[in-house]
């Protein structure tokens, strides 16, 4: 089953928050920038994808 909003995340997980004022800083797409983040952490936990960004960028001779 998966939840409501976005159907990549299993229902069972904590529904996304709103940004605290710290994370919000003055950019209007905080939220935006959360909730990517969240989806991110999802992926990672459910095997989709990568656990940091860097290994998507990272060049085949760093990884030797």
């Amino acid at each position: 089953m998966t939840g409501p909003q976005n159907p990549d995340v299993p229902a069972d997980r904590a529904r996304s928050r709103t940004p605290l004022p710290e994370e919000r800083g003055t950019d209007p797409d905080a939220e935006e920038i959360l909730l990517e983040s969240e989806q991110r952490i999802a992926g990672a936990l459910d095997g989709r994808e990568p656990a940091d960004d860097a290994e998507e960028r990272r060049r085949s001779e760093e990884t030797l």
